[in-house]
């Protein structure tokens, strides 16, 4: 999923694959669950504009988009199961091509 070095890292590789592997240790193992995220949208909203943020600036494109996207719906108080099912699939995507 994210064997492409991006390119503000060529030269930097290092200091990518640290990055994301500190990235990587941040997301959960597990989710707690859509419910859960309806029960607390206000922790939710932080911890999604979060993860959006830094997989923008480790150009991991899928899951800043599902991130986005998810954040977008949590935002407007409607919060989209689908969107969610996306952002956790993309986040476990990277966490399982990262072992």
């Amino acid at each position: 999923m994210e064997s492409e070095v991006p390119q503000r890292f060529k030269g930097k590789e290092a200091l990518y694959e640290k990055l994301l592997k500190m990235f990587v240790k941040d997301l959960p193992d597990e989710w707690s669950g859509y419910e859960a995220v309806i029960a607390d949208m206000e922790n939710t909203k932080t911890f999604v504009h979060k993860i959006k943020g830094v997989a923008g600036n480790l150009d991991s494109k899928e899951i800043f988009e599902a991130a986005a996207q998810f954040e977008s719906s949590l935002r407007n108080n409607t919060p989209d199961k689908e969107l969610y099912n996306k952002f956790t699939a993309s986040c476990d995507a990277l966490k399982k091509s990262m072992q």
